[in-house]
């Protein structure tokens, strides 16, 4: 529980304890036993204020600041010093009755009034005892974490106190005033009378006060745990929505839109010297799609290219192709890109991605090739990389797309286009950058190139064969990537906007006395094909219990 700090409680106790000496001080003859009496409450309630401070002061015995910690961390250890405050200043003010002595009083049946024979000891106001009472009682409402129901007791306790005494022993101090000030009288509200009524009057303010203190506080509570829960609410669609971005757009792309805030219609693009471009195409899935009712009008043939895609995509989770990006899929044509974080256009080794993405085209056509065995299928890839300058940018302002242009891409494109199912096809350029870094090639001769022959004559071309050194980063982990794929960043999105669709409805239910609730059901394919049960904006009701 919330520990509460009640040192300013105590001091401001103590604060209403130095008002009621002032007040005895200036209209209590009797001086030595004021002085006596005052002076002992004063020690104690100065160790009450030492207690309860000590954890501030580096200088006092340890075993005090601990007492002072274990004070503050114990609901019932609070409760007594909180008490004990209150009795010392009731001490204080009821203290003065007693030293008052029947005896001396005048007969005052059978006097005149005089002024200068009644009006010399501060027994003759009784009414002065119920003042500094009241003052007694209003020290319960510092106390602002105290329960009402225990300030209601002990202010109950101090007025039947007060009731004892003014009824039974001392009841003669009333009567005499009231004689002496209404002459006998009775057609008036006897001084007891009203002193009693006016401590009732104080004890239902103090308690109605702490009432409301309680109700502040339990609604606060409220709204600070609804409002952290809201708080937490929004940070976890701020996650998926960032998720979701990232998972569109690059990672450095995606922070240079969530950092700063950005206009809908502001351009970004980028150009870069030295990438890797990658097109993985299927030729033989034109051939192998068909809409039949057999394969339920092409969906099982979409389904097994979903696979396919998800497990080229599992791929680029692994640490070694973390420098690759995906761009897009176009039908059955993968496309990808290394090279375009910032951080390596200033690296050393230029051209270390380059050697990524070939071994990620290398891993492509082992993928593939596990994929037939389950498949029963003879799918090839067809992989044309090129290397060079691009230019990348986001288009679209609701409906962002990252893409690349320049004469790089289309050589890659064309380098599959042109080139040999199961196959990887280079130009010479890249040839000459990766036969030194431990991959093997064959040499396939010029070809003809469209869009660059005209210009430049024709390419000659490479078949990328293997790698004749192994990759050190081969073994390395994969990244856990699974939270952070699509699929799950829609259903993380969808169940949290669900859950503030269903609260919203059991609120507005519990306010009309109809306590209702709607589950939403909607299913989503996965990257692996199979259909998973999502919560989401549909239909059916259920009464909850």
């Amino acid at each position: 529980p919330e520990i509460l700090n009640f040192t300013f409680p105590i001091n401001a106790g103590e604060g209403f304890f130095f008002c009621l000496l002032s007040m005895c001080v200036s209209s209590f003859s009797r001086m030595i036993p004021m002085i006596v009496q005052f002076s002992i409450l004063i020690i104690l309630h100065s160790s009450l204020v030492l207690i309860t401070t000590a954890e501030d002061y580096k200088c006092l015995p340890l075993v005090l600041r601990k007492t002072c910690c274990w004070i503050n961390e114990t609901y019932l250890a609070r409760n007594v010093i909180i008490f004990a405050s209150i009795m010392i200043n009731f001490l204080g003010a009821i203290i003065n009755i007693l030293w008052c002595d029947l005896d001396k009083q005048l007969p005052f049946k059978n006097l005149t009034f005089n002024s200068s024979v009644y009006f010399t000891d501060i027994c003759s106001y009784p009414e002065y005892f119920v003042f500094t009472g009241i003052l007694a009682m209003v020290t319960c409402a510092v106390f602002l974490r105290l329960n009402s129901v225990l300030k209601l007791a002990v202010l109950l306790i101090m007025i039947a106190i007060y009731c004892f005494l003014t009824e039974t022993i001392y009841a003669s101090l009333f009567l005499q005033y009231d004689d002496i000030n209404h002459n006998g009288d009775t057609d008036f509200l006897g001084t007891k009378e009203a002193s009693l009524l006016l401590m009732a009057m104080f004890l239902l303010a103090v308690f109605y006060h702490g009432q409301q203190l309680e109700y502040t506080a339990r609604l606060d509570f409220l709204w600070r745990g609804q409002a952290k829960e809201e708080i937490n609410e929004m940070k976890e669609l701020r996650e998926h929505n960032e998720n979701m971005l990232r998972n569109i757009l690059p990672s450095h792309v995606a922070r240079h839109f969530l950092e700063k805030d950005r206009d809908n219609e502001d351009l970004y693009s980028q150009s870069y010297d030295a990438v890797g471009v990658m097109f993985a195409s299927i030729p033989g899935f034109a051939d192998f799609y068909s809409q039949t009712e057999m394969n339920n009008q092409g969906v099982e043939c979409l389904r097994l290219l979903n696979e396919i895609i998800a497990d080229f995509d599992e791929l680029l989770g692994e640490e070694r192709f973390q420098d690759i990006e995906k761009i897009k899929t176009i039908g059955s044509t993968y496309m990808a890109v290394s090279g375009l974080s910032p951080e390596k256009q200033q690296c050393e080794d230029k051209w270390g991605h380059l050697c990524a993405l070939a071994d990620f085209s290398i891993a492509l056509n082992e993928s593939i090739q596990e994929i037939n065995k389950h498949s029963f299928n003879n799918f090839e890839l067809r992989i044309g990389i090129s290397h060079g300058s691009v230019v990348a940018g986001v288009i679209g302002a609701k409906k962002p797309q990252y893409d690349i242009w320049g004469k790089t891409v289309n050589l890659a494109s064309r380098m599959d286009s042109t080139g040999i199912s199961g196959r990887i096809q280079v130009p010479e350029d890249t040839y000459l950058i990766l036969k030194d870094r431990g991959f093997a090639f064959d040499y396939r001769g010029e070809i003809y190139v469209k869009g660059i022959s005209e210009q430049e004559g024709k390419i000659k071309t490479y078949f990328l064969l293997g790698r004749v050194q192994p990759n050190p980063l081969t073994m390395q982990p994969r990244k856990l990537t699974g939270q952070y794929s699509l699929a799950a960043v829609v259903l993380g999105l969808v169940q949290s906007l669900n859950r503030q669709k269903q609260k919203q409805i059991l609120n507005e239910n519990n306010n009309s006395g109809i306590i209702k609730g709607h589950y939403n059901r909607r299913t989503l394919l996965t990257p692996g094909g199979s259909e998973s049960a999502v919560q989401a904006e549909a239909a059916d009701k259920t009464d909850l219990p």
